[in-house]
């Protein structure tokens, strides 16, 4: 009865902060470290990161000593072949692609589902299509997909991080003054890591 008392009246240490700490937040630190693995592997071996590599070793066939005015033509044949495969949607931009073995334009059309197309210039023929947002990856790892509580979520688990940093070097510091009031630090540079001692 007596041990159990002692135990309530304990004090909030910053241990005890530290642990409570890592153990709400070690499921969301598993989460963000998986996805921001997977993000990484998908940086280095991703079709989209292999065509942005070929691009960047090619020469752009225009500089700014030519006319880079857009030729109205294959604009319009571009927008008929869209206006085709999506109907009438709202273009929120358009990117003129230079370099590569063929020119493309690739317009952003707004909507309730909004698609990126990229549309061969000479032909205006749609050569694909695909989701105009940022992967369920990337919103996952950032904690956007669950919308704004995700935002928040997100926030709280970065400062849970620094939080555990903090009381992390409180706890080392507080067990390493332990053990040179005890006689048991080593010398050198081995004084600041010790095996649990009796």
């Amino acid at each position: 009865m007596a041990e159990r008392s002692a135990a309530r009246a304990r004090p909030f240490t910053s241990r005890t902060l530290h642990r409570w700490l890592g153990l709400g937040a070690a499921l969301l630190f598993a989460a963000v470290a998986t996805t921001g693995v997977l993000l990484q592997l998908e940086q280095l071996f991703g079709e989209e990161e292999t065509q942005k590599e070929t691009l960047a070793r090619l020469t752009s066939p225009v500089d700014l000593g030519n006319d880079l005015t857009v030729d109205d033509a294959a604009l319009a044949r571009a927008r008929r072949s869209l206006l085709a495969s999506f109907g009438n949607r709202p273009v929120d931009s358009i990117d003129w692609q230079i370099k590569g073995p063929a020119q493309q334009f690739v317009f952003h059309l707004g909507g309730a589902s909004p698609i990126k197309a990229m549309v061969d210039v000479p032909s205006g023929r749609l050569l694909s299509s695909e989701p105009d947002e940022e992967e369920w990856l990337l919103r996952l790892h950032t904690g956007e997909i669950l919308g704004d509580g995700g935002k928040v979520l997100g926030l709280f688990w970065g400062l849970a991080l620094l939080a555990m940093l903090v009381t992390g070097s409180i706890v080392y510091v507080q067990l390493y003054r332990a053990r040179q009031r005890a006689g048991k630090a080593r010398g050198g540079l081995r004084r600041y890591f010790w095996r649990p001692g009796p």
